[in-house]
């Protein structure tokens, strides 16, 4: 059995870590698990963060 991935990315406050971390939280309430936060902080402080999770459905070699 293979599991198939998909990927989520969004922009999430940089700047405010309590509110960053609530949102990290609720994101992975819904079962997205944090790849990596990109280090692109732009003017009004927010980063990009890349999510993935297990789809739904499995393939069976």
């Amino acid at each position: 059995m293979i599991h198939q991935w998909e990927y989520d990315s969004r922009r999430l406050n940089g700047l405010n870590m309590p509110q960053m971390m609530s949102e990290l939280e609720r994101i992975g309430n819904e079962g997205w698990e944090l790849v990596l936060i990109k280090n692109d902080i732009d003017e009004k402080g927010t980063v990009t963060a890349v999510f993935k999770r297990k789809k739904s459905e499995t393939i069976s070699i």
